[in-house]
């Protein structure tokens, strides 16, 4: 049983989600964290919440999504819940009043794609807040909504799937009530569905790479997204 299935047992027998310890912050970014990261999604610092870098760490066969946090001293490496393991980012945003932040990863079980919905008020300490399966490992994120209440929309957009048992192609909608916890079974739209009014504003940035960067290409993404001087 791979650790994500393992993480479906645990949550499963309790009869919900448990929410993790909060992330540790590491004193600093050694060279061998950066040698083993690629960044993936950004966030400028915008009010109280300080500049972040969502990362991958590791292999495809061993990896882990990562959150490196701006500080006054440099930057700090925060450790997500550990059900995440396995687990890639694919989607990052932020509520419109810039306080909370969500991320999006993605994983395998049983065969299966999962998503994986995680949060954080300050980038500090991050929190599992719910999984659901994929229509089709092929899905792609398309927009997320999630307001203060918990209720919230996914969708999902569908170019393609080889597969034999392929679901339709367009798109499918997904809602929640309860924060991410539970999801109702998706709406299929062959049209483009029209975004939820409580839609998170994507990451300031998405990254292209598909290997760590060089330690001067770290060094300069560093630069770019650590806060202005006396912040």
């Amino acid at each position: 049983m791979g650790p994500c299935a393992k993480a479906f047992v645990v949550l499963g027998a309790l009869g919900m989600l448990s929410v993790p310890a909060p992330g540790r912050a590491q004193e600093d970014l050694p060279a061998e964290t950066l040698a083993q990261s690629t960044p993936m999604f950004a966030f400028r610092s915008q009010g109280l919440v300080p500049a972040l870098l969502l990362t991958r760490s590791g292999s495809a066969q061993n990896q882990d999504p990562r959150v490196f946090l701006s500080t006054r001293d440099g930057w700090r490496l925060i450790q997500l819940p550990e059900e995440l393991h396995n687990t890639s980012w694919v989607w990052a945003g932020r509520a419109l009043d810039g306080g909370e932040i969500w991320g999006i990863t993605e994983g395998m079980a049983d065969g299966r794609s999962y998503l994986y919905f995680v949060s954080s008020t300050g980038g500090r300490s991050w929190r599992l807040r719910g999984f659901m399966p994929k229509v089709s490992r092929f899905a792609m994120v398309e927009t997320f909504g999630m307001n203060k209440s918990g209720k919230g929309t996914l969708i999902l957009r569908l170019d393609d799937d080889p597969s034999p048992d392929a679901p339709r192609i367009g798109h499918y909608v997904y809602l929640t009530k309860t924060g991410g916890r539970e999801w109702a079974e998706p709406m299929y739209s062959a049209g483009r569905p029209l975004p939820p009014s409580d839609v998170l504003v994507p990451s300031d940035q998405s990254f292209s790479e598909t290997a760590p960067p060089s330690a001067e290409a770290w060094q300069q993404i560093l630069r770019d997204y650590a806060p202005p001087a006396g912040e």
